[in-house]
């Protein structure tokens, strides 16, 4: 048993001590690593530098104590902050204020965007209707006209809609919340009743709505509700002409990933009696996170950078968005000589939601590629 117990020991420790010389054996030399990868690992630095030098360039200059295009440097010698105090000091160039209308308006489109594209995708791929394939391709076909086109039939239209109803639709809260206020109480007790569980919470939460509608119904009687905003010349008519400009195309690439979905899962589903709505929000939706982030992001990032629309449309100085801001520094002769500072300051901050906006996705899309549908 010992000379067995010896032998067996032996080899193991031969096979280490073998596994340790081949790891060290697979090390390339100097001279094949500078000739095989080392080529490779400069032409990604000089990759990561060719893409950085600018946006490091501009963070420098809008630090910089000179404001000058021509006294620029990479490296300032000396840093301060009054550049981004100017943004926020003038009162005839609200800065502050175009910032929050391109975020706003980007992030309403694109979520408004998201879930339309969504719901129209899942009718094209999942459910059979008479004129589907037309439909896709009269989709297909409008997207192919350039935009460009219909920029004085919006014009008119946005124009006669501000004349109809520029100022909204409103009404009394007393008449709103004595109509709204019972219907809510009124759906969330029948779906109390019916409800059990963690269901029920949602249907309290129906219910405590409806009561305090009827009380702003009574304490706020001579307050108006806007049900729909004024419609023209102003941001919510260049949030409704945004929202059919892309969907098309979402619709179409959220097609081809609904169809990588496998449809055992609707067909299981519909076995234990789910509608197409739980097939839809339950199984469909999860499924496509990646997707959805992906059009969100590219959604917001190019609806918050759109100019040539946006500058069509808004006339009033305190509804301009950041790009329609940031092309008044430029329109100014003096701004690119002697305030470059102050218009790179300005690009810094324009930036940093379209950043956090990434950075606030990117776990959705990297995560949501690494779930499988189907477990095993």
């Amino acid at each position: 048993m010992a000379t067995s117990k010896g032998d067996t020991r032996g080899p193991a420790r031969r096979r280490i001590g073998s596994g340790g010389t081949r790891h060290r054996e697979r090390r390339l030399p100097l001279h094949r690593w500078v000739r095989e990868l080392a080529w490779r690992h400069v032409v990604a630095v000089f990759a990561c530098l060719f893409a950085l030098f600018p946006i490091v360039w501009i963070v420098s200059a809008s630090f910089n104590t000179v404001s000058s295009l021509s006294a620029s440097r990479l490296l300032p010698e000396a840093t301060t902050l009054e550049h981004y105090r100017s943004l926020f000091d003038d009162p005839q160039l609200p800065f502050g204020r175009w910032l929050f209308n391109s975020f706003q308006i980007a992030f309403l489109v694109a979520l408004l965007q998201v879930a339309m594209s969504s719901a129209a995708a899942y009718s094209f791929a999942r459910l059979r209707w008479t004129g589907r394939r037309v439909g896709l391709m009269v989709i297909l076909l409008v997207q192919m006209f350039p935009q460009f086109l219909a920029f004085v039939a919006v014009f008119l239209l946005l124009n006669t809609l501000g004349e109809m109803i520029g100022g909204g639709v409103q009404i009394p809260m007393a008449i709103f919340g004595a109509i709204a206020g019972p219907a809510l109480v009124a759906l969330g007790w029948l779906g109390y009743r019916r409800a059990e569980g963690r269901g029920r919470w949602w249907n309290g939460g129906v219910i405590a709505l409806g009561i305090f509608l009827v009380a702003l119904a009574a304490g706020a009687a001579s307050y108006n509700v806007t049900l729909l905003p004024g419609i023209g010349l102003n941001k919510a008519g260049l949030i409704f002409v945004y929202l059919g400009g892309s969907i098309g195309v979402n619709t179409w690439l959220m097609k081809g990933f609904y169809d990588s979905i496998p449809m055992a899962l609707d067909e299981s589903a519909r076995v234990d009696g789910a509608t197409d709505w739980q097939i839809f929000t339950r199984i469909i939706l999860p499924l496509a996170r990646p997707v959805l982030a992906v059009i969100f992001v590219i959604s917001f990032v190019f609806i918050y950078n759109e100019y040539i629309l946006a500058s069509f449309v808004l006339r009033d100085v305190n509804s301009f968005t950041y790009a329609i801001g940031l092309a008044l520094f430029v329109e100014s002769s003096q701004t690119l000589t002697s305030e470059f500072a102050r218009l790179a300051a300005a690009a810094v901050m324009g930036g940093l939601p379209i950043v956090l906006v990434y950075v606030a996705a990117s776990d959705l899309i990297v995560g949501g590629l690494t779930q499988g549908a189907v477990k095993g």
